[in-house]
């Protein structure tokens, strides 16, 4: 007789028998609702804990405490009404101006003529001309020099379209060797690149951005089997990340930035885990002009297997330069172990037409997985490689053209004068006693703020002087991204930054139409969302 079988099976009975004894005091309803309410109440309990994780507690609690105010009545009525008010605020002047535009075809066509209004519409733009941080990166004026050198290369090519390789080979070979020459600029002949970098050209950074995150995640894919993939970034990141996150359906993970405003690689450390894909560094970042520690990012993107992406799209035609001159500048390429693809703008200093980047991968093995090839379509077979099908080849054109008329050389001049005045914009500022510099700027882009001044009624002075800067936050700062354009006036943003700085620690307060109030609420508001739909609704009034 096997013992043990009738033991185990006496325990069963006696279990059956407990349990119903014990059940047969609930009603049979209540038995069959119980398990479904204890579903409902872990997966709430998940939700909650996985909101907690991804936006902290503090933001969690403020979110949900700001929905349950919405739900009193009258209350969420008032909320929009207000939000509506900054809205048009910031949309104020525009929305005039559209009343005018047009909605329809003309019925009969403008012929030439359209160049004459168009001309007409050109010259109601405000004065750019070495007045805006960034921007416009080409020095002089748009009807000589560089400017009408690359005019007339996207205007050769203007009918063009890479798309048919077979028919524009010229455009093809162009789009080869920009690719190559960038290339080049980053490590790619260095033995430690591997000798197989290779990439593409896109419209700008954030679609080289949105690339190479896809690439990494499929690629990851591939080689991890990760289908909940992770990417951390540093809060200094750019944006274009947030955008290929909610695009590609990967969660974000952000982390603060260290005392030095860098990338804090502790911090990344701790984020990662077995669904991250990806890590990211930018070479400057675009809030303070400063590298992160690329280096060390890599050996720790090398160290977990996963894929680093390095941000150059300021750094890309400056750093290789600036290195040459004499700069103190961090390696930042495919010399550094680790690092899996590079993001650089041409259109930014490499003084290319605008919608001209370059997305480069260490070898082809991670760059197959940014294409897209269908099979099963009947207009045949499709193969393409960048988010765009059909693409201007004339932009194309003109990027190759402004790299072959410079050519190291020209690139070399333009870092120095760039970063001369760079410099000068520090020295300046230092000599306000007011401002403060935001860290240590490494390139091109000083961001500066003050502890005894709103700086964002500094910035709405001196843009009444018709500077265009970039207002920022965390901390609260404006900022200059350095271009030719600012060589010949650097003396006089200097003079009109320590007058703006006067006016306002004269006159503290907001000025007429000045938008330093909505900056600094904005700033500090501690709900997020209500801040997320401000923008949603503001984009959604302007475009």
């Amino acid at each position: 007789m096997d013992y043990s079988s009738f033991s185990f099976n006496s325990f069963v009975i006696r279990f059956r028998a407990s349990a119903n004894s014990f059940l047969s005091q609930f009603e049979p309803l209540a038995l069959l609702l119980a398990p479904l309410l204890s579903l409902l109440v872990a997966r709430v309990l998940q939700s909650f804990l996985s909101l907690i994780l991804e936006k902290g507690l503090k933001a969690t609690l403020l979110g949900l405490f700001m929905s349950s105010v919405k739900l009193v009545p009258g209350v969420k009525s008032y909320i929009d009404a207000e939000k509506q008010k900054v809205v048009d605020k910031l949309q104020s002047g525009s929305k005039s101006k559209r009343e005018h535009w047009r909605t329809e075809l003309p019925t009969i066509g403008l012929g030439v003529g359209v160049i004459e209004e168009m001309r007409d519409e050109k010259s109601k733009d405000v004065d750019w001309k070495g007045k805006c941080s960034g921007t416009v990166y080409i020095g002089g004026s748009e009807s000589e020099g560089h400017f009408a050198l690359i005019n007339e290369a996207c205007s050769m090519f203007a009918h063009t379209n890479p798309l048919h390789l077979d028919v524009f080979q010229s455009v093809a070979r162009f789009e080869a060797e920009v690719v190559a020459m960038t290339a080049d600029l980053l490590g790619s002949k260095e033995k430690a690149s591997g000798a197989q970098v290779c990439g593409n050209m896109t419209s700008g950074g954030t679609e080289s951005i949105l690339l190479a995150v896809k690439t990494s995640r499929d690629y990851m894919k591939m080689k991890k089997g990760i289908t909940s993939p992770e990417m951390i970034i540093a809060e200094s990141a750019h944006s274009a990340y947030d955008k290929a996150a909610q695009y590609f359906n990967i969660k974000l993970r952000r982390v603060p930035v260290n005392k030095e405003f860098q990338a804090d690689v502790k911090a990344i450390r701790q984020h990662i885990n077995r669904n991250t894909i990806l890590i990211v560094g930018s070479a400057p970042g675009y809030p303070h002009g400063i590298i992160d520690p690329i280096e060390e990012l890599g050996k720790l993107a090398y160290s977990y297997g996963i894929c680093f992406h390095v941000d150059l799209c300021l750094g890309g035609f400056v750093l290789p330069f600036a290195s040459k001159l004499g700069y103190p500048i961090t390696s930042f390429d495919f010399t550094v172990m680790g690092v899996t693809s590079i993001s650089v703008d041409v259109h930014k200093y490499g003084l290319a037409p605008k919608g001209t980047s370059v997305v480069l991968y260490r070898n082809h093995d991670i760059r197959k997985h940014q294409f897209v090839a269908v099979t099963e379509w009947s207009g045949g077979l499709y193969v393409s490689p960048t988010i765009a099908g059909s693409r201007p080849g004339g932009l194309i054109a003109g990027a190759w053209a402004a790299m072959m008329s410079l050519g190291q050389a020209g690139y070399l001049e333009n870092t120095r004068k760039i970063m001369e005045v760079s410099k000068m914009i520090q020295k300046g500022i230092k000599e306000i006693p007011e401002l403060f510099i935001i860290g240590k700027p490494d390139m091109t882009i000083v961001a500066f703020g003050s502890a005894v001044l709103d700086i964002f009624e500094v910035n709405d002075i001196i843009s009444s002087k018709g500077w265009h800067l970039n207002a920022l936050q965390r901390p609260n700062s404006i900022h200059i991204c350095v271009t030719l354009q600012h060589v010949p006036v650097v003396d006089t943003f200097l003079q009109d930054l320590r007058d703006a700085v006067q006016t306002v620690k004269e006159n503290p307060g907001p000025i007429s139409g000045g938008l330093a109030p909505i900056y600094g609420a904005a700033g500090s508001m501690p709900d997020r969302g209500m801040v997320q739909e401000l923008l949603v609704n503001y984009m959604d009034g302007t475009c």
